[in-house]
């Protein structure tokens, strides 16, 4: 066995031995490390490998995980390491070989062969009146109906009975024959998609249990590792192969459960588990090595709120790191956020600091900011600011004002005049929009080298009525303007955005208030980018140009910007939360085709982004009115409890605090063991000083925006908040009557 130091409960799992177990691990709590050495110690016991599988939640946990298991010395072979949809394809294979599926063909079936088949069946099984804007609007429609098929898939229940189960709206069934239409396409070319690894056999071992008894009691030991993602199917596979001999360990954070629109639930851990597998083992991982207590004291009190979870704490180690924890109250936080960027790379590494948002277009005007600076970034090309779609309109009329655009071939200028043309929708048919951008480009091609008013003059509007030709007359007025040499591009920009109401058009052309408010985001960060370099419409593109060739030649790691759903799992020293807003946690994300999210699957996201960090965590959020910040910041008090963690880390035995963090700090100290006497301080009115006006004899006037027993936080009319000790400041500051 490893001479490595375990605490108490780590032990206690790594020495199970009996039964069913229920390992609940708080983020950064070494639960790979103490899953391993169970491993280890099984084999030593003599556990034959062959009778143990590990199923991991992806592949690079999965490899992750091997590696370090690797690193043990290991009395035998290793056992196997799976991730459940590598599971999966192996059943599948062993059903074809026996005779009971069908051998598929090819490579599974990509994503975007899948938008593909999607989009082309859906505008046969909509209602008529639906066709045109499914043509139209393809990715508007084709994500949600992505998103249903997923839901299908990692379920046992039929399209139908998915589809009423996730609210959708009526005019939406046609989503059921859809999918019905795609299975039958699918099976007729003997495909499968990545979900069908596991659907195809799952859905096969209902019909015919006797099939699902072939695979099930083979194994002594079941690992399962986050098992507070898994969704119906995998539960379901994992039942099958369990049966009544294996011993089913599983290991995972309810409070972690994000990917409910995959099909996780952290009912599955909280109590379901409890009911498929009868009394198992419970043992609690309550320690994080990844953070300091001022982290596990603001996270544990946040998610200490949800009701639907197992009452354990978060706890941190005496010897991590001592991480701080800072509040940045903004009015405009692009330029606060940059410097806040700057200094934490040059503190810990760029590539040791990680910028994470709700929502993808929420990072648009950091990124832009980026750019412009030359600060190196990293996050996943599909998002890259300039190459998001709400914004190609304003491509095309940059291209225009600096002739690029007559460099494009035929079909490339057709694609984006349409696109023009029909967004925002001016509610003329989709074909008469086509043939008008086809005749666009023709003349385009015919006068060659002619102003864009003459090439405009020779469309011919004989089949639009006269209120439908003003429409697009005023739409192609903007190609027009392109060729003003005096026109700024935040001009251009700024009376398209007003004059198309183009925020509208984006909102009625989403499929959900999540992909409005993602492109609208965008939109107005590009919007207050292009007035920041304020340059003339024929130099933009050039500008844009110039950006993309230094992305591209970017070479070294730089901060990564990554959404909050996509950062689990990883850890950054320094982690930066913007825009921390009513309107963002919790997210309010139902609309007309989404299903709502829950108060309390927000406060698990946020409890997710703010675990991620090890030395620091900078949360920024809206300064001008107290109703725009997100109730996440106020219950818990994140700021008092913050003050008065100041005081614990003196270790003073008796220290004053406010009542509305009393009950989080005694939960916190207790589960420590620490001996403090916390005692509620009676708020006096000369301690009342929210909102006042003060004077500081160095620092000028200011605001009082924030208060404890021993803290003002005062902002300064140089913006800046500042944290002073009442007791110093007192001799430095007058108290000014508003």
């Amino acid at each position: 066995m490893s001479t490595l130091a375990f605490t108490p409960q780590q032990q206690a799992v790594i020495e199970h031995v009996q039964g069913h177990a229920k390992v609940v691990a708080v983020a950064g709590a070494g639960k790979t490390t103490t899953l391993t050495h169970f491993i280890q110690r099984q084999l030593e016991q003599g556990q034959n490998p062959r009778r143990m599988l590990v199923i991991m939640y992806n592949k690079s946990a999965q490899q992750d995980f091997t590696r370090k298991l690797s690193r043990l010395r290991l009395p035998s072979s290793a056992p196997q390491i799976r991730t459940f949809h590598a599971l999966g394809l192996r059943i599948y294979r062993t059903l074809i070989e026996r005779g009971y599926l069908s051998e598929f063909q090819g490579d599974p079936i990509s994503q975007s062969e899948m938008e593909f088949h999607l989009w082309r069946l859906m505008q046969q099984k909509a209602p008529s009146h639906r066709r045109q804007e499914i043509l139209q609007e393809r990715k508007k429609w084709v994500d949600p109906m992505m998103s249903f098929m997923e839901q299908v898939k990692s379920s046992l229940d039929p399209a139908a009975v998915v589809f009423k189960a996730q609210q959708l709206p009526e005019h939406c069934r046609f989503f059921v024959n859809t999918y019905e239409a795609f299975e039958q396409w699918r099976k007729q070319q003997r495909r499968i998609s990545y979900g069908d690894m596991l659907h195809d056999p799952c859905m096969l071992f209902t019909q015919r249990p006797d099939i699902a008894q072939e695979f099930s009691n083979h194994m002594d030991w079941i690992l399962v590792d986050e098992y507070q993602d898994i969704n119906g199917i995998q539960q379901f596979l994992l039942e099958v192969l369990a049966g009544e001999r294996s011993k089913v360990m599983v290991i995972g954070d309810p409070d972690q459960t994000i990917y409910e629109y995959r099909g996780s639930d952290s009912d599955y851990m909280v109590k379901l588990f409890d009911e498929r597998f009868q009394n198992p083992r419970v043992y609690p991982l309550t320690t994080s090595f990844r953070y300091g207590h001022q982290v596990a004291l603001l996270a544990g009190s946040l998610i200490h709120k949800n009701q639907g979870r197992l009452d354990l704490p978060v706890l941190a180690a005496d010897s991590n790191p001592k991480t701080q924890v800072n509040f940045y109250p903004c009015m405009d936080e692009i330029p606060s956020l940059l410097s806040c960027i700057e200094s934490q790379s040059e503190m810990h590494g760029a590539e040791n600091v990680a910028v994470l948002y709700r929502l993808w277009g929420m990072s648009a005007p950091l990124e832009l900011a980026l750019l412009q600076r030359g600060i190196a970034y990293d996050m996943p090309s599909q998002f890259w600011v300039l190459e998001r779609s709400e914004l190609q309109n304003f491509m095309l009329l940059f291209e225009l004002a600096s002739g690029d655009f007559a460099k494009r071939d035929q079909t490339s200028q057709y694609r984006m005049l349409l696109n023009f043309l029909v967004l925002p929708a001016l509610k003329i048919k989709r074909t008469m929009l086509d043939e008008l951008a086809q005749s666009m480009v023709q003349a385009l091609s015919q006068y060659s080298g002619s102003s864009i008013k003459r090439v405009l003059s020779q469309i011919d509007y004989g089949e639009f009525n006269a209120w439908q030709k003003q429409q697009i007359q005023e739409r192609l007025l903007f190609l027009e303007l392109t060729q003003d040499k005096r026109l700024k591009g935040f001009q251009l920009v700024n009376r398209y955005v007003r004059e198309t109401d183009f925020y509208k058009g984006l909102s009625d052309g989403a499929f959900s208030k999540q992909q409005a408010d993602d492109r609208i985001a965008t939109v107005q960060g590009f919007v207050r980018f292009m007035t920041s370099i304020n340059l003339k419409v024929n130099e933009v593109l050039g500008h844009f140009s110039q950006l993309k060739l230094n992305k591209q030649q970017q070479v070294t790691k730089g901060v990564k910007i990554s959404s909050i759903h996509r950062a689990k799992g990883l850890e950054w020293s320094s982690v930066v939360l913007p825009s921390v807003s009513s309107a963002f946690y919790p997210y309010e994300a139902e609309g007309e085709m989404q299903q709502a999210s829950s108060i309390e699957a927000e406060r698990r996201l946020f409890y997710v982004a703010m675990t991620r960090a090890k030395q620091s965590l900078h949360i920024f959020y809206p300064q001008e009115d107290q109703r725009q910040v997100s109730p996440f910041l106020s219950s818990p008090a994140m700021q008092s409890l913050r003050d008065a963690f100041y005081e614990l880390a003196q270790h003073q035995n008796s220290i004053q605090v406010s009542k509305n963090v009393l009950n989080d700090l005694r939960r916190y100290t207790s589960a420590l063991n620490w001996k403090v006497d916390l005692r509620v301080t009676k708020q006096t009115k000369e301690e009342s000083r929210v909102q006042q006006s003060v004077r500081h004899s160095q620092f000028g006037e200011g605001i009082v925006v924030e208060q404890s027993p021993k803290y003002l936080h005062i902002r300064f009319q140089d913006g800046q908040i500042r944290t002073l000790d009442r007791s110093i400041a007192q001799s430095f500051l007058q108290f000014l009557p508003n």
